[in-house]
């Protein structure tokens, strides 16, 4: 019975997994041109599902594998993430002039250091 809830909880852990990154790409998609995914897809009805897979996600939780150590890989995709966080946050707030560098700026500083926590927070742990 304890193999049979594993493999659920794996099932259930992927598809909320999948899920979550196919909506936000979907909603980074809309928010760069608009229009482009409701037309076809109503991303509310889509969050409804990822949140329900989310609940049961935590519900089903296993054991969490053995984390390995971050490598500098790690810390170039975190900055390249950050830069391109900058980059779609200016493009959406240019209207307001000077102070939309200082909103993107503040943004990526926030995107680069919230993953460095999360990325060496497990790493404390061990």
């Amino acid at each position: 019975m304890e193999i049979k809830n594993k493999n659920i909880a794996r099932i259930v852990n992927s598809l909320f997994q999948t899920f979550l990154v196919t909506y936000l790409l979907l909603l980074l998609i809309e928010q760069i041109w608009s229009n482009s995914i409701s037309l076809y897809l109503n991303l509310n009805y889509f969050l409804i599902i990822v949140i329900i897979f989310g609940i049961l996600s935590v519900f089903t939780k296993q054991e969490q594998a053995k984390k390995e150590p971050i490598s500098s890989l790690d810390y170039v995709y975190i900055a390249f993430l950050s830069i391109a966080g900058v980059i779609i946050i200016f493009i959406k707030t240019k209207e307001l002039g000077y102070l939309s560098y200082l909103i993107s700026i503040i943004a990526g500083t926030l995107i680069f250091l919230l993953s460095y926590l999360v990325l060496t927070e497990d790493e404390e742990d061990i």
